[in-house]
């Protein structure tokens, strides 16, 4: 007993002088960062990248800055058109007197998301084209798809969601069934991630869109404005399916991690598996499937069956 008291108060030391110590150390650098918030260290990385070569790279410079303005009101319009859709739909509500208490709440959690939003940074990288002269890197702002923080929260049909909206399982029956994510995408490309946790020998999943106020029809079906890619080499567009269109095979097994890109200027979506290096890509008919849209995961046959969103 004398051993393991002295064990456990040594267990205790290492807690308070290591892993506590780390913490709080981490946590300083944090709050540190946080208040330099808007000295970015990329920006110092174009400064000192500039003083260190004035006289050659003084042209390279000031395209890497519009290059960086152009990104941020890329950002801006699309803010712009997001607010404006919200203003027309808080018009027209209005003006017909047409809503109710969970009206309110769903317009003011869209409203408290634009404004994070608002403040939160695209994310952005900077690469170098060492072929430009031995002497000087050009730099390159490079703009990465937008990873927004998706999450399962509507279902239709016998489907369980879990780990805080990123796990969605087909429960105990067999009929199709589908979930929703909660982002409205209606501008610019936004990219989800998915593993596969389970999947039964059917190796049937669903991924894709529909517009967001689509009634899920049956037991839990994708809906008429349903486009997206299944299981058993099906090809989804307005609703209903086509095998192996466009050459697609599903390929779907479990752990493998999926990505779908949304494309809402160019009014296309596509997946790949990142096993199989495949991307297949599909137009979506926004006459059949209007803007905005919303993520659509879908399960058939088998009980068990789950997918996790690893955004």
């Amino acid at each position: 007993m004398r051993h393991a008291n002295e064990h456990r108060q040594e267990l205790v030391k290492q807690m308070d002088e290591n892993v506590i110590y780390f913490y709080d150390q981490l946590r300083q650098n944090f709050d540190e960062q946080m208040e330099k918030s808007s000295d970015h260290p990329l920006m110092k990385q174009i400064d000192q990248w500039e003083e260190n070569s004035i006289e050659k790279i003084h042209q390279i410079a000031n395209d890497a800055r519009k290059q960086l303005l152009n990104i941020i009101e890329k950002h801006m319009d699309k803010f712009k058109n997001d607010l404006e859709y919200l203003r027309q739909e808080l018009k027209k509500a209005r003006d017909d007197e047409h809503f109710f208490e969970n009206d309110l709440n769903k317009w003011m959690i869209k409203l408290n998301e634009l404004k994070n939003d608002l403040i939160i940074p695209q994310t952005i990288n900077i690469n170098y084209d060492n072929n430009t002269t031995p002497f000087i890197s050009k730099i390159i702002i490079k703009e990465t798809t937008d990873m927004l923080n998706e999450r399962f929260e509507q279902s239709f049909g016998d489907i369980i969601i879990s780990d805080n909206g990123t796990i969605a399982t087909h429960n105990t029956s067999s009929c199709y069934a589908s979930v929703r994510g909660k982002c409205e995408y209606i501008s610019g490309k936004h990219q989800i991630r998915f593993q596969i946790k389970h999947l039964s020998n059917e190796s049937w999943a669903f991924f894709g869109i529909c517009y967001k106020d689509t009634t899920a029809t049956g037991c839990g079906s994708i809906g008429k404005t349903g486009y997206g890619f299944s299981g058993q080499d099906n090809v989804w567009h307005d609703g209903s399916s086509k095998k192996e269109f466009n050459g697609y095979k599903s390929e779907f097994e479990i752990n493998d991690i999926i990505e779908l890109l949304i494309n809402c200027d160019q009014r296309t979506i596509s997946l790949t598996n990142q096993r199989t290096h495949k991307t297949h890509s599909l137009d979506v008919d926004i006459t059949n499937c209007p803007l905005p849209w919303k993520l659509t995961v879908g399960f058939y046959f088998s009980p068990g069956d789950s997918i996790c969103i690893l955004n």
